[in-house]
C-alpha cells in the first residue's frame, strides 16, 4: 500500500519533471548577458569587496570537505571560475586557515547561496524566466523516486533544523533522504551576504554553522534545490527518523515518532547558571567538584549566605595579605600604620572560630560567627578595603611583635586550609563576578570587591527581568603570555537511560586581549568571551595568537614548550573528564520521552597556575558559528563525528567514531572516580539550619574551645 501511494507521487513528479525540462530547454537557450540585474548585483558587489579587501592571500587557496551531495543531471563549472573574473581552471590546495581566508571563502559559498536561492524564489520568477537554469531529466527524477522510497522503507529519513550543510551532505553519503520543504528558506541569505560584503568583522557572522565550503556552483545548488522540490511531494507525510537542532523550541513534541533520533534531551538544570550552582552544592556534600562557589542572590535566604561567605573569604583573604609580606617587598606593618592592631586580633579570633565549627562538626550553620558582632564586622571591611584599595599599613610597635604575627598566622592558615579545598584559588584580594543568569557571551558580566557595589548592581532596575548570579571569581587563573585563558570542552550524552558521555579530544583555548591583573577590572582583561575580544584584537598583548585563540593542539605544544607536556593526559584532561561524567550521573534520570535521543555540550575551564581545571557553566547546544577560522574548522570535524558517534556506532560498536571517546557508560568507566569522598566543602551554600545553639556560646567558651585544639 505504502508503494502504491508513493508511486502514484512518483508518476506527479515525473508530470512535473517534463514541465520542468520543457521550461528549463527553452531557458537554456537565452543568452548569458540577459540575466538578471539581482544576480548581477551580488557578483558585483563580490568583486568590489575582493578589490577593497586588497586580496591579501593566495587566490588559489580552497577548502574541499565534501563533493556536491546527490547531483543528478550535466556537470557544470563554469559559474565558479565566473566568481574569481579568471577563465583559467582552479586547483585545490589545502587550506591555510587564518582568519582572513576563511572569511573570503564564507563570503564566496554564501554568494553561491544567495545567487541560487533567489534564481528560485517564488518572489523572482522574473529572474527564473530570464537566467539559464540547469537540466533535470526524466530518468533523474526516476532515480530520486527510488532513492525516496528505499529511505522511507529503511526508517532514513532525516530533517534538519537551522543551517547545517555538513550534516546533510554525511547523512547523504548513507544514503539517508531530507525532507525539506523547498518554500522555507533556512537563513536570510541576502542579509548575511550583505553583512559579510560590507564589513570583514568575524563578529558580524551570524551563521549559526560553518557552510560546507565546498567547491560547488550556483548550478549545482539550484539542482539540489529542483530535487528537494521533488523527493518533497513524495515524503512530505514521512515522519523523520532522524532530527537535528539547537533549539528544542522549533520542535512540535506531539509530532515525533517515539523511534526518532533526536538532538534535544530533556530539560537540563545544569545547563542553567543557577541550576548548575545547585546541582554542584548538592554534589559536593559528598564529592569534591572543581567549581567555584555560586550563589543565586535572587533568593533572600541564599543572599544571606553570600553575605557570610563574603565576609568569611575577606577575613581568610586578610590572612594570606599578611603571611604574603612575609617573604616579599610588600609592606603590611609599620608604627605609623592607618589601621588599628585590633584587625589583627579580630583575624585570629574569627579564624579559630572558623577552625572550631569545622574540627568539632557543629550541626548548626557553621558560618554562624559572621553574623555575630555586626558593627565589629562592619569596622574590619573598612579595614581590610583599605590595606587592600589604599594599601594602608597596620599599625604595630616593633618587629618581634611582627614576628609573632606571622608564626601564629602560619599555624593558621595550616589548620584553615585542611578545611578548604578552594583556598587556593580564592586570591587575597575577594574579588566576585555578577553575572545575569539568562545571558550569554559574556553580556552584562561584572567584577566587584566591595559589597555595596556588588548590592547596587543586583538591585538596578531592568527590563529583561533579569536575574543574578554571584560567583567567586578565579584570582590565581594560568596565564600564557601574561593574559588570562580558559578551555572549550565540548562532549556529547547519548542514551541517558543508561546514559553514555562521550569527550570530545578537540576544543579550544581562548586568550584575553590585555594583560591580567586584579587591579583592572575592565572585561577585555578577565573575560575571553569571542565578543568581547573580537573588540580587543587589534590591541591585544604581542604574542597572542591574531584571533586570541588555540586549538588543544597547539596548547599542548606549548605545554611541552615550558616542560609541562604531562600536565594534558595526567591532570587537565582527566579532571575535565571527572568534572563532567560526576555532574552528569548524579543530574541525569531516566529520558522517558525517548528511546534514543543525544545533545551536545560545551564546557567552559578556567585552568590554575598549577593546570587545575575549574568548571565555569556548561552550555546546552553551544554555537557552532565560524567567528574565527579555528572554530570554524572543528565545528565542521565535530559535525561529522556527531554523525558517526548517533548514526554508525549504534549500528556496529566497532565503527569510527572520530574524535570523540566513550569515556562513561554502563559497562565503561574512564578517566573518573566518581565515588571519591573527600573532605567537607568549606563554607559553600550551607543546608538552612539555624544558629541558636552557637550563637548563644560566649566568646569565653570559644577561648577555651581554641585552647584545646591548640593542646
Amino acid at each position: 500500500m505504502i508503494q502504491s501511494d508513493h508511486s502514484g507521487a512518483g508518476f506527479k513528479a515525473k508530470r512535473s519533471a517534463k514541465r520542468t525540462v520543457s521550461t528549463a530547454s527553452k531557458i537554456a537557450g537565452k543568452r548569458a548577458d540577459r540575466r538578471t540585474s539581482g544576480v548581477e548585483a551580488f557578483r558585483r558587489a563580490e568583486r568590489a569587496t575582493a578589490k577593497t579587501a586588497g586580496e591579501n592571500f593566495p587566490r588559489a587557496i580552497e577548502v574541499v570537505v565534501a563533493g556536491p551531495a546527490n547531483v543528478v543531471g550535466k556537470s557544470v563549472t563554469g559559474d565558479d571560475e565566473s566568481l574569481e573574473g579568471d577563465d583559467a581552471p582552479r586547483q585545490t590546495y589545502e587550506s591555510t586557515w587564518t582568519a582572513d581566508n576563511y572569511v573570503r571563502l564564507l563570503r564566496r559559498s554564501l554568494t553561491k547561496e544567495c545567487q541560487s536561492h533567489i534564481i528560485l524564489n517564488s518572489s523572482y520568477r522574473d529572474v527564473l524566466k530570464s537566467a539559464a537554469a540547469p537540466e533535470l531529466g526524466e530518468d533523474a527524477v526516476a532515480v530520486l523516486v527510488k532513492r525516496a522510497m528505499t529511505a522511507v522503507q529503511a526508517k532514513r529519513i532525516f530533517s534538519i533544523y537551522g543551517y547545517y550543510p555538513v550534516l546533510a551532505e554525511e547523512l547523504k553519503k548513507r544514503g539517508w533522504v531530507q525532507k525539506r520543504n523547498p518554500d522555507s528558506k533556512p537563513l536570510n541569505y541576502e542579509y548575511l551576504y550583505t553583512t559579510l560584503t560590507l564589513t570583514n568583522s568575524r563578529s558580524t557572522c551570524k551563521v549559526k554553522s560553518p557552510p560546507s565550503l565546498t567547491s560547488t556552483t550556483v548550478e549545482s545548488l539550484i539542482i539540489e534545490n529542483i530535487e528537494n522540490t521533488h523527493l518533497w511531494s513524495i515524503i512530505k507525510d514521512v515522519s523523520p527518523n532522524y532530527i537535528f537542532t539547537t533549539n528544542r523550541y522549533d520542535i512540535n513534541w506531539n509530532t515525533i515518532n517515539d523511534s526518532a533520533m533526536l538532538s534535544q534531551l530533556n530539560i537540563l538544570s545544569f545547563c542553567t547558571k543557577i541550576g548548575l550552582a545547585r546541582t554542584v552544592n548538592t554534589i559536593s556534600k559528598k564529592i569534591n567538584i572543581k567549581f567555584p562557589r555560586t550563589y543565586n542572590i535572587s533568593d533572600t535566604r541564599t543572599m544571606d549566605f553570600f553575605i557570610k561567605n563574603y565576609r568569611l573569604t575577606a577575613l581568610l583573604s586578610s590572612l594570606k595579605n599578611i603571611l604574603s609580606s612575609k617573604n616579599s617587598q610588600k609592606i603590611m606593618f609599620s608604627e605609623n600604620g592607618t589601621v588599628p592592631y585590633e584587625m589583627i586580633d579580630f583575624i585570629e579570633q574569627r579564624s579559630w572560630e572558623f577552625v572550631h565549627a569545622y574540627q568539632t562538626e557543629e550541626e548548626s550553620d557553621m558560618l554562624w560567627f559572621t553574623t555575630i558582632l555586626e558593627d565589629c564586622w562592619n569596622k574590619f571591611m573598612v579595614w581590610y578595603y583599605e590595606i587592600i584599595e589604599e594599601l594602608a599599613t597596620i599599625r604595630v610597635c616593633n618587629s618581634f611583635q611582627i614576628s609573632d604575627i606571622y608564626e601564629r598566622f602560619d599555624g593558621l592558615e595550616c589548620k584553615i586550609k585542611t578545611f578548604c579545598p578552594q583556598f587556593f584559588i580564592d586570591g587575597d584580594t575577594n574579588l566576585w563576578i555578577v553575572k545575569p543568569s539568562n545571558r550569554c557571551s559574556g553580556i552584562g558580566i561584572t567584577l566587584e570587591r566591595r559589597l555595596n557595589n556588588i548590592l547596587k548592581n543586583i538591585k538596578k532596575p531592568n527590563k529583561c527581568n533579569k536575574t543574578y548570579i554571584i560567583q567567586k571569581y578565579i584570582e590565581r587563573p594560568l596565564q600564557i603570555f601574561n593574559v588570562k585563558v580558559d578551555l572549550r570542552q565540548y562532549f556529547l550524552v547519548t542514551n541517558t537511560y543508561p546514559i553514555q558521555i562521550w569527550m570530545y579530544k578537540e576544543g579550544y583555548v581562548r586568550f584575553c586581549s590585555k594583560k591580567f591583573t586584579v587591579e583592572d577590572l575592565g572585561e577585555e582583561v578577565h573575560l575571553s568571551n569571542v565578543r568581547v575580544q573580537s573588540t580587543n584584537i587589534k590591541y591585544r598583548v604581542p604574542s597572542v595568537p591574531e584571533e586570541c585563540m588555540w586549538d588543544f593542539t597547539q596548547f599542548k605544544e606549548y605545554l611541552k614548550s615550558i616542560k609541562k607536556g604531562d600536565k594534558w593526559h595526567t591532570s587537565i584532561y582527566p579532571t575535565i573528564c571527572e568534572t563532567i561524567s560526576t555532574i552528569l550521573i548524579k543530574s541525569f534520570k531516566q529520558d522517558i520521552r525517548k528511546k534514543f535521543a543525544f545533545q551536545l555540550f560545551g564546557a567552559d575551564f578556567v585552568l590554575t597556575e598549577h593546570f587545575e581545571p575549574w568548571l565555569i557553566e556548561i552550555n546546552s547546544n553551544p554555537g557552532l558559528n565560524p567567528t574565527t577560522s579555528i572554530i570554524a574548522r572543528i565545528a565542521t570535524t565535530l559535525l561529522k563525528d556527531i554523525i558517526k558517534v548517533t548514526v554508525d556506532f549504534p549500528l556496529n560498536s566497532n565503527a569510527e567514531t572520530g574524535l570523540f571517546e566513550n569515556i562513561y557508560s554502563d559497562t565503561l568507566v574512564k578517566h573518573c572516580n566518581t565515588e571519591k569522598n573527600i573532605t567537607k566543602e568549606y563554607y559553600y551554600y550551607q543546608s538552612p539550619k539555624y544558629t541558636k545553639q552557637l550563637n548563644k556560646q560566649s566568646h569565653k567558651g570559644i577561648e577555651q574551645n581554641k585552647k584545646k585544639i591548640v593542646r
